[in-house]
């Protein structure tokens, strides 16, 4: 591809997928004093989108990377602005520090929502109808001494404190590989009490706001099995959510058992299948009791050639039978990974540096993570787009290439967004490859 092709494929695939992004980012609140403004929000926004777009993993790259004639007029279009520096990389953080948090939260929901109104990840749905959103916790920020008052603390085996930040993210996952966060609640300590915030109780603030953000969203949550109880099972049907988790012995130990007992007294609840050289075998029970909840529990046996048999077993609210077993298990079960691998390692280790603090203040350290899943979201569309002949880690090796390829066409090759618009008065279409 060329430098211009490449480098068309960012606005093309905005103007597509978020044809209003340009006014959502108009209508972000600037918390700043008015009369000492030089770059408006909205250009500052992109300057941050972009550190994390090419990977940059550190904001004092800004003023060098994005430093030249085409990338500060490039960075000037796409935010249709007409300044003429680019900002010191401490002025981003100087808005995030008092932006509010759910502004940039509440622009991401916004981009998810059209990506659902306009059927865009329609045929990644279970059983054609659910959604499937992963949710599972992990770690943010850390440090040897007491951040802030939100810390959480653990003693390490050295004797030593530790200070961090973790958070819990729900994540819509699909089957070609794509996770794109729908929901994030950080674990903190906020509420003055001895005993420190955890996984849980942020589960339970985290799933009324999913709700509220998409209600009217078919939605089948993948869980642990740490979220197998009956509170965690009472708050899933208030909300209308089906859910898939991890059985494990050590979860409702009454209900793992009497499954362990039924499934091998049932052989007509059972299913064999191969694919390739690989062997499944199936098993379910219907309707177990755990208090005031029934569910169902199936268990998938795989087995590849030259290695030791490996077994699933999941707890799920939907109905199990011979005609939607498989599909339960690899696309909907298997799919938890999804969150741990394309999210959070891919952002952790593939040049996002989620661990790294991007700035020590809390809120804009917040800020910055929000940012992350914006231009993650981003970048997973131009990457699977069919803008590109093929996914990009495909064409150039990995994501961290695709990215500098990117970053090098931004500095040496213009955006031309007129001739673009006009490209867009037609027929216009992006489809996302499946793998």
């Amino acid at each position: 591809m060329s430098r211009e092709e490449l480098l068309g494929a960012i606005p093309k695939t905005l103007r597509h997928f978020f044809p209003s992004l340009t006014s959502w980012l108009r209508d972000l609140p600037d918390p700043r004093d008015p009369n000492r403004i030089t770059y408006p929000v909205r250009f500052l926004v992109w300057t941050g989108l972009l550190m994390f777009l090419f990977l940059m993993r550190a904001r004092r790259r800004l003023r060098h990377d994005l430093n030249s004639d085409y990338g500060l007029a490039n960075l000037n279009r796409l935010a249709g602005t007409e300044l003429d520096t680019l900002p010191h990389p401490d002025t981003p953080a100087y808005l995030l520090k008092r932006l509010a948090g759910g502004a940039l939260g509440e622009l991401l929901v916004k981009m998810v929502r059209h990506l659902l109104r306009n059927r865009v990840l329609e045929r990644f749905r279970l059983l054609c109808r659910w959604y499937l959103v992963a949710i599972d916790g992990t770690g943010f920020l850390s440090f040897s001494r007491r951040h802030c008052d939100r810390c959480l603390t653990k003693t390490l085996p050295n004797g030593q404190t530790l200070y961090y930040h973790p958070v819990l993210e729900a994540k819509l996952v699909c089957w070609n590989g794509l996770a794109i966060s729908v929901g994030t609640e950080f674990i903190e300590n906020t509420d003055g009490e001895d005993k420190q915030d955890c996984e849980l109780k942020a589960f339970h603030r985290l799933v009324p706001g999913l709700r509220q953000n998409f209600p009217q969203l078919p939605i089948c949550l993948l869980l642990d099995a740490l979220y197998l109880n009956e509170p965690v099972l009472a708050l899933l049907k208030t909300h209308r959510l089906e859910w898939i988790t991890t059985f494990k012995q050590g979860s409702l130990p009454e209900a793992y058992g009497e499954f362990e007992t039924l499934h091998a007294l049932r052989p007509q609840q059972a299913m064999e299948e191969l694919e390739g050289r690989t062997h499944r075998q199936y098993h379910w029970v219907n309707q177990l009791r755990q208090g005031q909840h029934s569910f169902d529990a199936f268990e998938c046996v795989e087995t590849k050639p030259g290695r030791k048999p490996t077994r699933f077993v999941w707890a799920t609210s939907l109905s199990v039978k011979p005609s939607n077993v498989h599909k339960l298990s690899q696309q909907g079960g298997r799919l938890r990974w999804k969150i741990e691998n394309e999210g959070f390692n891919t952002q952790k280790n593939g040049g996002y540096d989620l661990e790294h603090a991007y700035c020590e203040h809390w809120n804009a350290a917040c800020n910055f993570y929000r940012l992350i899943q914006i231009a993650h979201l981003v970048s997973q569309l131009i990457a699977k787009g069919s803008l590109l002949s093929a996914p990009a880690a495909e064409l150039f090796g990995n994501l961290r290439a695709f990215a500098a390829r990117l970053l090098e066409a931004w500095r040496t090759a213009p955006l031309d967004m007129d001739s673009l618009e006009a490209n867009l008065t037609g027929r216009f279409q992006i489809r996302l490859h499946d793998y």
